[in-house]
């Protein structure tokens, strides 16, 4: 059965592992999507379009790019259209864990 966003996204349990340290939350966030599984999900789509940046962005750009793309399409702001939000926000995770491989963050 494939994941959907939400189980993924509600990995980190503030109530058992404590709001802690920003380097937990980054932990946290890095176990939201595996490089295997976003490479699965995106196929043969580019993850520099999928986040509307030059494939010769640095690596801030791309932060800014995820950032602006996730506030934009997270399914708590979308609660009209969670469905499409969803299926959106996966991509631009898928994306961005990609990218992040690459340059190596």
């Amino acid at each position: 059965m494939a994941k959907g966003f939400m189980d993924v996204y509600k990995r980190y349990d503030p109530k058992v592992e404590g709001y802690g340290s920003p380097s937990q939350w980054k932990k946290a966030f890095n176990k939201r999507m595996s490089l295997d599984e976003a490479n699965t999900y995106l196929k043969d789509q580019s993850p520099y379009d999928i986040l509307e940046v030059a494939s010769n962005s640095n690596w801030e750009m791309v932060k800014k790019a995820f950032r602006k793309m996730a506030m934009k399409w997270h399914p708590d702001k979308n609660p009209d259209n969670i469905t499409e939000a969803e299926e959106k926000m996966k991509k631009i995770l898928a994306a961005y864990t990609i990218i992040k491989n690459i340059v190596g963050k």
